[in-house]
């Protein structure tokens, strides 16, 4: 009875895919201003919603083929929609070049044409998210959406100190509607969560900005 509560609740509501991403200030510089294409794996953590946290097996094989590195954490009730999310730890590539990524999201660091900023955006592979909704949708009959999911960013200063301008998105918790200035000094940490905007923008699109750094580089 609860397995069919949990499908006919599925049946009403959006599937999701949250990711929670560690980047660093350093890598994201030096990767941008890199005179070749370079490709950087960092860590990141996924959650896939599931209908219950039973047997997983098909889960952990599926989502395995999207993501390098796909270790298996557990699966827990979520606090704010009672839903039941499977959790992964995978690395996800950052890359200073235009080609296409090889799993399902990663990020992208490039120079700005004056060479002023370092320009950050997270980056899709279009193929494969569509070959993941349609599995969803085989399984759930519900569309996976990006806008309905989270992307999270721990912005990681390494550096001496950086300038880091951030688009709309809640940092810190707390929601900016345009796009803001930050002075981070070493070891501070920015938490960036992007808008449901700029997630769709990302399914839409197959990228969304998320941030500049002032270039070191540069100076």
């Amino acid at each position: 009875m609860r397995k069919l509560l949990i499908f006919v609740f599925l049946l009403l509501t959006s599937c999701k895919i949250n990711f929670v991403a560690d980047l660093y200030t350093s890598d994201l510089i030096d990767l941008a201003n890199s005179g070749n294409p370079e490709i950087i794996r960092l860590p990141m953590e996924i959650e896939f919603q599931v209908a219950d946290c039973e047997d997983l097996s098909d889960e952990k094989r599926i989502m395995s083929t999207y993501f390098s590195d796909f270790d298996f954490l557990g699966c827990d009730l979520n606090s704010e929609d009672f839903m039941s999310y499977a959790r992964a730890k995978v690395t996800v590539p950052v890359t200073n070049g235009s080609d296409t990524i090889g799993d399902l999201i990663g990020f992208r660091s490039y120079i700005s044409d004056d060479q002023s900023f370092v320009y950050v955006d997270a980056i899709i592979n279009n193929n494969l998210f569509e070959e993941l909704k349609k599995y969803v949708y085989d399984q759930t009959f519900q569309e996976l959406k990006l806008s309905e999911s989270k992307l999270i960013i721990n912005l990681n200063n390494d550096l001496r100190n950086a300038i880091v301008w951030v688009m709309p998105s809640f940092v810190d918790n707390n929601p900016i509607a345009m796009e803001k200035k930050f002075d981070l000094q070493k070891r501070q940490k920015l938490i960036i969560e992007t808008s449901n905007v700029a997630n769709a923008h990302l399914e839409n699109s197959s990228w969304t900005p998320i941030l500049s750094i002032v270039n070191k580089f540069n100076s």
